[in-house]
């Protein structure tokens, strides 16, 4: 099966100092000594007399005018959610709240790890360094995709969903505690994915699926859709098999106008393919409602 943290310094109030007001003698003069003190002459200075006109001094004002100094405008920085979302690459549709699907797109961008090696080093960052085969992360991933976006709680670990069955007493227990009734809506399809009329069908963001191997197949899927373009294609950031190995990247589900595109194609393609076959079962979904 493939499956998927000082000391404050106190100033002291400043206290004001009064200083002792010093006592300021000044001698006592009788009026005999006053009228000895001898007084010295006026100097014989010439003081202009005023006209009464007067004269008004013009002062040279720059005609130059000052250096305009333009205020900067701040362009705020648009996320790669955004930025689809401006072009219609990311549809708002479904339940999901327009701000939850750009969270949930952004956040499922961080776990993408293009090459074998750096997706056995991301599955040792959600599952654990004992699990950490990129193979059997599918679970993991789609559940730390979806907290760390805070579309679900964080009650449970990633590793939760290890290799779970919904099949399974103590993993559908897991599921219902993960996706409760009062928020979620759960079915389960029994058609094989290749025979979906996905356009009266259609995926939405946010929902969580397990994927049925069937008689046919050769492992177990879960992923999480992380977004919906203006053409109804769904998308998935979720773990797959390349002729390179084991990778996580963004992956084409299926366009509903193109029955032979996507990975749901490619893994109901033939038998036991190569690169992996599943869905032959079917598929089960756990929808937020609200």
């Amino acid at each position: 099966m493939s499956l998927f943290l000082g000391t404050a310094f106190l100033v002291p109030g400043l206290r004001a100092r009064f200083l002792p007001t010093q006592q300021i003698l000044i001698p006592e003069v009788t009026a005999t000594e006053f009228q000895n003190i001898a007084i010295p002459p006026l100097a014989d200075t010439q003081i202009p007399i005023s006209t009464g006109v007067f004269e008004t001094t013009q002062t040279q004002i720059p005609t130059s005018s000052p250096t305009e100094t333009s205020t900067p405008l701040f362009t705020p920085t648009l996320t790669t959610a955004e930025l689809l979302a401006a072009t219609g690459e990311l549809s708002i549709v479904g339940t999901l709240t327009r701000t939850q699907q750009l969270n949930l797109y952004n956040a499922a961008l961080t776990f993408i790890a293009p090459t074998n090696a750096e997706s056995k080093k991301m599955a040792v960052e959600i599952n654990g360094l004992r699990f950490s085969d990129p193979n059997t992360t599918c679970g993991p991933l789609a559940i730390a995709i979806l907290q760390k976006a805070q579309i679900v709680g964080t009650e449970n670990v990633p590793h939760d969903f290890f290799l779970i069955n919904p099949d399974n007493g103590l993993d559908r227990q897991l599921l219902e505690r993960t996706f409760p009734n009062e928020h979620y809506v759960n079915t389960r399809y029994k058609i094989r994915l290749n025979q979906v009329d996905w356009m009266a069908q259609p995926l939405m963001p946010g929902d969580f699926l397990y994927i049925y191997a069937g008689e046919q197949g050769n492992f177990e899927h879960m992923l999480v859709v992380t977004r919906v373009d203006q053409a109804g294609r769904a998308y998935s950031v979720t773990n797959y098999n390349t002729e390179e190995g084991f990778i996580i990247n963004e992956v084409l589900l299926y366009d509903p106008l193109d029955p032979t595109a996507g990975i749901f194609a490619q893994w109901t393609k033939r038998k036991d393919q190569l690169l992996g076959s599943t869905g032959f079962a079917g598929f089960e979904i756990w929808r937020f409602t609200g």
